[in-house]
């Protein structure tokens, strides 16, 4: 039937009639074989919602036959995550196999929002021993912000060999930056946000100020712009703290380019 045209090998004993699209394929792999699970970029895309596209990357703890129609590995699927009849791996084992930029790109889509870290941390539970791939990964990618300027900050104060992490709680409040070894807490505020802001919100900010004082943090606030057009000025005052060094930074109207015109 193959010779004449008539079926399409997907793999050792099994044919179809008609050209697969990748999720059908997928949805009838899982259902075959209760061992496999989606690996790599196929399990990206399933998690991020994208369209399944071909190769499919498949992983079983046992062999699995060659097919022109995806990739596979042999490693047991860990904490696999069902959407209907198709499995896919445990998302920190899906990094395993993708190149560290492509990996960062996806546990920074992946892990988003106030509840990026539990999410992680969940994962990280079920996935037990973590490879030093995976960590490395886990180390370049910005979990749980989207914001420009506090990316910036935090990969500036990382090039600085400093450990950051983003929207940590402290008590009951949430900080954009936390160094936890030193103690420190950092807030980055854009002046359009708070131009506009209610008492309620005034308040809060400043009670959380001193709520993270109080629990014995160093609480820093860098303004977008300064983070935008001066970043050194913070990484090197950061620094600066976590080295108990005394070179202060001058009062911003000898700096900063809000002042240039005055």
């Amino acid at each position: 039937m193959v010779n004449r045209g008539e079926a399409i090998r997907v793999m050792r004993g099994l044919y179809l009639r008609d050209e697969p699209r990748p999720y059908d394929l997928a949805e009838l792999l899982c259902f075959r074989d209760e061992r496999l699970a989606l690996d790599g970029y196929s399990t990206a895309q399933l998690y991020l919602g994208s369209p399944l596209t071909f190769p499919l990357r498949v992983m079983r703890a046992s062999a699995v036959g060659a097919s022109p129609y995806y990739e596979a590995r042999r490693a047991r699927p860990n904490a696999a995550f069902s959407l209907g009849y198709v499995r896919a791996c445990n998302p920190l084992q899906a990094l395993e196999i993708m190149p560290v930029e492509h990996g960062v790109d996806f546990v920074e889509r992946f892990f988003r929002g106030r509840s990026a870290r539990e999410n992680l941390a969940m994962w990280e539970r079920c996935l037990g021993r973590m490879p030093a791939r995976t960590r490395d990964i886990l180390a370049h990618a910005f979990i749980g912000t989207d914001s420009v300027p506090e990316k910036r900050l935090t990969q500036g104060l990382r090039d600085a060999g400093l450990k950051v992490l983003n929207n940590v709680d402290i008590g009951p409040y949430r900080w954009d930056l936390v160094l936890e070894a030193e103690r420190i807490a950092i807030e980055v505020d854009g002046y359009q946000y708070h131009k506009g802001e209610g008492v309620q919100r005034f308040e809060i900010d400043r009670q959380k100020l001193n709520d993270a004082v109080h629990r014995g943090w160093r609480a820093l606030h860098f303004t977008a712009a300064t983070i935008e057009h001066h970043l050194n000025v913070a990484v090197n005052q950061v620094k600066a703290i976590v080295e108990d060094k005394r070179n202060y930074v001058p009062g911003p109207w000898k700096w900063h380019r809000y002042f240039q015109n005055d």
